[in-house]
Parts: C-alpha cells; sequence; structure tokens
C-alpha cells in the first residue's frame, strides 16, 4: 500500500471516531505528554472538542508507565484520547482499560506491535511508512488529521510550535520535512508565519544580543549560555560594541559584516577557551544559522512571535505543570496569563541553567560508564528536566566522551526508580529501539525515537543496563 492510501486509511479511521464523539457527546478524557509538541496537540483537540460541545477532562503525564495508568479512572468516560505518547506501550493501554472504552492514540514515536482491537485506534505515521522521527511531530499529525474540520485552521501555527519543541527543523539550514513540510507551506500560504534565514539566537532579531547569545541553548555554548555578564564581555572582545549609548542593541541591528564576526569569534572562543575541536566548533556555530519562524499575528516585541521561543515557553510551562496558562495562550488568551508565563520561563531557564552547571563541573564525579554509555546521574533534578538536560548534554559534553555512542541522563523518578532520558552521541545506534528490545530482556519501560529515548527503570538495574548496551 503506497504511502498516500496508508494515509487515507488511518484518515478514515480516525474521522469514525471523532464523527462518533461528536455526535455522543460523551464524556471524554485527554491524556498527553507536557512538552511543547504534547501541550500543542491537546490544545488543538481540546479546541476541536469545546468548538463541537463535548465535555473533556485533561490529565498530563510523563508516559504511559503501570503506575501512572493505575491512578487514572477510566471508568469515568466512554472516550480517551492518548496524545504524543501511548504507541509503544498499547498492551499496557489494553490492560488497563479493557474493551470498555474507545481509545485515540495520535503519536509519533515508534510503536509497539499492533493490538488485535478495533478499540484503539492509532494514528502513528510509522504506520503509512512516514518517518515519525523526523518528518512530522504529533502536533503536525492531530492538526493534519483535523484540519478537515474548518474550527481548528486558524491554530495552524500550533502544529509548527510543537515540532520546533520536538527539533524537528532537522532539514537543510534548520528548514522542516514531509508533513510537518506541508503544514508549515499551508500556515505560510495563510499568512500566519514567516519563514526566513537568519541567526537563530533566542528571541529572534528583536531580542537585546546580550540576552539572546545568554538564552541560547541550542546549541548549548559553554562559558556563555547563561550568563549575561559574560557574553557582554565576550562580544567587545572580539569588537562588536553590544550597546548603542545607553541602550542594549538588538540581534537585528547587527550589520552583515558583524554577523560574520560574531560567527568567526565564536569559533575561535570555543577552540582557544574551552578545547573544542575546530571541526565540532564549526558544527556548533553552524547551528546558530538558519531557518527562523516567525508568527505574524504577534508583535516582533512577544515572546510567541519567535516560534522557538513560543516553544521554549510551552516546554517550561509543562515543565512547571503550567498547563491551564499554556491552553490559554494557545487559545489566544495574552495579558497576565502571558506575563505569568514569562516569569514561569525565567525561573526554568534559570533552574535549567543551574543544573547544567552542575553537571559541568561535576561531571567526572557523577557520570557513570559503560562500553558504549555513559550515564549522568543528577540526584538534584526532577524527572522533567531529564530530557532537556541530554539534548544539551549530548553536544557540550560531547568532545568528553568521544568514544561513547550513547548519553543518559538519570534523575530520581521515586524511592526505587530513575526516569533516564538518552541521546544518541553517534548515528549507527537507534536509541527508541534498543531501548524497546533491552526493556523486555532485564525488565523496564522504554523506548523511543532512532537519536533521543527514555527509560522508567529501578535502580538496582542502572549497571546491568549499562553493561549490556
Amino acid at each position: 500500500m503506497s504511502v498516500q492510501a496508508s494515509l487515507e486509511s488511518l484518515k478514515s479511521r480516525f474521522r469514525s471516531f471523532v464523527e462518533e464523539v461528536r455526535r455522543e457527546k460523551d464524556q471524554a478524557l485527554i491524556i498527553s505528554h507536557y512538552d511543547a509538541d504534547g501541550l500543542s496537540s491537546f490544545s488543538l483537540m481540546a479546541y476541536f472538542l469545546k468548538k463541537n460541545d463535548v465535555p473533556f477532562h485533561a490529565t498530563f503525564v510523563e508516559q504511559v508507565y503501570p503506575e501512572t495508568l493505575a491512578q487514572i479512572p477510566f471508568e469515568n468516560y466512554s472516550y480517551v484520547v492518548f496524545l504524543d505518547l501511548g504507541s509503544g506501550y498499547k498492551n499496557l493501554i489494553r490492560e488497563r482499560i479493557g474493551d470498555k472504552h474507545k481509545v485515540l492514540v495520535i503519536d509519533h514515536h515508534i510503536p509497539s506491535a499492533p493490538e488485535d482491537t478495533d478499540k484503539i485506534v492509532e494514528i502513528n505515521p510509522y504506520l503509512a511508512g512516514i518517518n515519525g522521527s523526523e518528518e512530522t511531530s504529533s502536533s503536525t499529525l492531530t492538526y493534519y488529521f483535523l484540519r478537515d474540520y474548518k474550527e481548528v485552521k486558524s491554530l495552524v501555527h500550533l502544529a509548527i510550535v510543537g515540532a520546533l519543541g520536538d527539533r524537528l527543523d532537522n532539514g537543510e539550514k534548520r528548514s522542516f520535512k514531509g508533513i510537518n513540510r506541508e503544514v508549515l507551506d499551508e500556515a505560510v500560504k495563510e499568512g500566519k508565519i514567516e519563514a526566513r534565514i537568519g541567526l537563530r539566537l533566542f528571541g529572534g532579531s528583536s531580542r537585546p544580543l546580550v540576552q539572546a547569545l545568554a538564552s541560547t541553548m541550542d546549541p548549548f555554548i559553554p562559558g556563555l549560555t547563561g550568563n549575561e555578564t559574560a557574553c557582554y564581555n565576550f562580544l567587545r572582545s572580539i569588537g562588536i560594541e553590544p550597546k548603542n549609548g545607553d541602550n542594549l542593541r538588538t540581534v537585528g541591528s547587527l550589520s552583515g559584516e558583524e554577523v560574520s564576526i560574531l560567527v568567526t569569534g565564536l569559533v575561535k572562543y570555543l577552540v582557544w577557551d574551552h578545547d573544542v575541536s575546530p571541526k565540532e566548533a564549526q558544527e556548533i556555530v553552524e547551528r546558530i544559522r538558519g531557518y527562523n519562524y516567525y508568527l505574524l499575528t504577534e508583535k516582533p516585541e512577544s515572546p510567541l512571535w519567535d516560534l522557538r521561543e513560543y516553544s521554549s515557553l510551552l516546554n517550561a510551562l509543562g515543565r512547571l505543570d503550567a498547563y491551564g496558562t499554556a491552553l490559554a495562550i494557545n487559545l489566544g488568551d495574552r495579558g497576565t496569563h502571558l506575563i505569568r508565563a514569562m516569569d514561569i520561563a525565567k525561573n526554568y531557564r534559570k533552574e535549567l541553567a543551574k543544573l547544567l552547571s552542575l553537571a559541568h563541573e561535576k561531571f567526572d564525579e557523577i557520570s557513570l560508564h559503560g562500553r558504549d554509555t555513559v550515564l549522568v546521574v543528577l540526584e538534584e533534578a526532577t524527572p522533567k528536566y531529564s530530557g532537556p538536560l541530554a539534548s544539551i548534554l549530548s553536544y557540550a559534553v560531547s568532545q568528553r566522551v568521544k568514544s561513547k555512542k550513547m548519553l543518559g541522563v538519570a534523575v530520581p523518578f521515586s524511592e526505587d526508580k530513575y526516569k533516564v532520558s538518552f541521546r544518541r552521541l553517534t548515528e549507527d545506534i537507534d536509541v527508541g529501539r534498543t531501548l524497546q528490545e533491552l526493556s523486555r530482556k532485564i525488565g523496564f519501560e522504554g523506548g523511543g525515537h532512532p537519536a533521543a529515548g527514555g527509560a522508567l527503570i529501578s535502580r538496582d538495574k542502572i549497571k546491568h543496563l549499562l553493561e549490556i548496551i
């Protein structure tokens, strides 16, 4: 069956589920992941249900772990919708929910074997031969299948916010591919989003240069990320004046020559001051240049104008449990909601920068080494920080772990379990499938994408896991 035919088949099953929900108007439950992709997917689905007068409740979870499912009162709902999770754990869903409820799973992670039941409708790109780790997020998938219903067309930008949150701008010059690209093209055509090549510093061209450089975590720049004073001094040292009179200069005020000076200066800084190889320094700096995506319904000074900053805001809100604020902003509220969101995001970045500094300073002391994997154990962190920490550290410490194929960050989940987020360091490993296979061998919950994955594992199995990866 062709990709298009497979998509049409999935659309037919999706439409049958949605039409029944619209018709019956029985209570529904949405279970969503809490990152930018999950929150964007949730906002699209919540808006659709609200517009169709379908009552629903929502809960946001780390993953579909047995402990999590055991706490949810499924008996109160006729319909259950999983967003940005569930595909790898359909057996657990079936065991917990049974056949009494109809279930919809919209997820772009690698799926487990299909469940032999008509009670679970699974919308997953892999089922149509599409690479869900590169070509679609759960938010673009949710929008793609809902866009036949006109009520969600005004929220097309949320699909791209979610995709950026999952770092799926993985095409040339940070462009999109596959369904992500199709949805972006629609948003551009509708005049909602502008895509423009430039510096990919945090906050876009209207942000003060010093703040933008200090707030940039993708890529993480040792010594500069999280330190505005160091950024100010660095800029002056390479001949770029950070101020114009009494005011800080913005990113957009840089001339073409100054942009070149900044790029060259960053390469030299990484090589000379932080012992990064010239090749890797060039790769890090190249990630600062590429496509930026702007929400044209917002003013340039808004933290929602640059969609990467928007996605970063949602990630912060999700990781600090401010789901209601995230939904309000996604559905168009501003004012006090946006002020609160910015305060939360500031606190989140501050805590993340503190944990990153701790990981750098005590790296040798808090790292466990297997044959192909290094695991950073941060007892001070909470579960919602493991993913961002793993993503940033996989770039920031790559020179220190050249012989390894995978990096993990383990944080306490409970008294006897760790939540571990893994990122690959070389292209010859599929993290998600590796974790799925090993989870069956030694007994833990795990899965994900080729480049990134996660696990919930008891403390006494950590060393064994490192030994056999």
